[in-house]
């Protein structure tokens, strides 16, 4: 059954707008809530390959985060305009006292672990690709600017925009840059309104993990470009009897697109282990 064509999208009231939660899989009482959180110029549909195979064994609940997607944009505040947001809304939804686990990729693993010490009951996290290190980089070169093909109404060009920047930043092959990867980029970028770059980009991910002494699990793919994965597991796994990590071979920035089977196996043994 492909729950994804089964998508429940609940538009939880807040402030003059709302937050979209999109609901897979069996209700919070019959099964633990597993939180998915996108990554920047993103939307839900960045776990578009992985929500069937984890709705499977957990509910899923997956945000437009604030300013992203279908969501409100409420103001560019990282606090007020992303946290305060998603935590109201998230326990409109379950209360808050539910316990819940949260995987987050890139810009929604920065977002996670401010979640984790904001919100009680975080009980595990996976972070993928997350932003927020404040590490080397290794870019494949400058991104392309799109904005005004979008607006010149030149569809093809801007498609060719699209691949060459999911090749620049989120694949490692340009044989990976496949039409759904386009299109769900291309969505997402012209939906999105908030501008998490600034507030990731300088650092924080470390202060926030200091934090949280929960059970955390760190992943990158081998080629991800946003940052040096060796350089992070020294710094950021290293020495922490409460984090893990693994890095994925063969595979870059977005790496539960690109191997969506074994990032589910692991999201499933990672969140089901006791």
């Amino acid at each position: 059954m492909n729950l994804t064509l089964m998508n429940k999208t609940q538009y939880v009231p807040y402030r003059d707008g709302h937050v979209a939660w999109h609901d897979f899989g069996e209700p919070v009482n019959k099964r633990e809530p597993l939180i998915l959180l996108h990554g920047g110029h993103g939307s839900w549909e960045h776990w578009l390959r992985n929500i069937d195979g984890l709705a499977e064994h957990f509910c899923v609940l997956v945000p437009d985060m604030p300013g992203f997607g279908e969501s409100s944009f409420f103001d560019s505040g990282f606090q007020t305009g992303i946290m305060e947001p998603m935590i109201a809304t998230l326990n409109t939804l379950l209360g808050d006292s539910q316990s819940i686990n949260i995987a987050g990729f890139s810009f929604g693993g920065f977002v996670a672990t401010h979640l984790a010490n904001q919100r009680q009951g975080v009980s595990k996290l996976a972070l993928l690709g997350s932003a927020g290190h404040g590490g080397p980089r290794r870019p494949r070169g400058e991104l392309m600017a799109w904005k005004e093909i979008h607006a010149s109404g030149d569809t093809e060009k801007l498609r060719e925009v699209m691949r060459e920047n999911l090749y620049l930043q989120m694949l490692s092959t340009y044989e990976r840059v496949d039409s759904q990867a386009i299109r769900i980029h291309q969505d997402a970028c012209i939906a999105t309104r908030f501008r998490s770059r600034p507030i990731a980009r300088p650092g924080g991910l470390a202060e926030q993990l200091e934090q949280y002494l929960g059970p955390t699990l760190l992943i990158w793919g081998e080629h991800d470009l946003t940052c040096t994965p060796e350089y992070l597991i020294e710094k950021l796994v290293s020495g922490y009897s409460n984090r893990s990590k693994e890095l994925v071979i063969d595979a870059g920035h977005w790496v539960q697109y690109e191997k969506p089977d074994q990032i589910n196996t692991t999201l499933i043994q990672w969140f089901e282990s006791r």
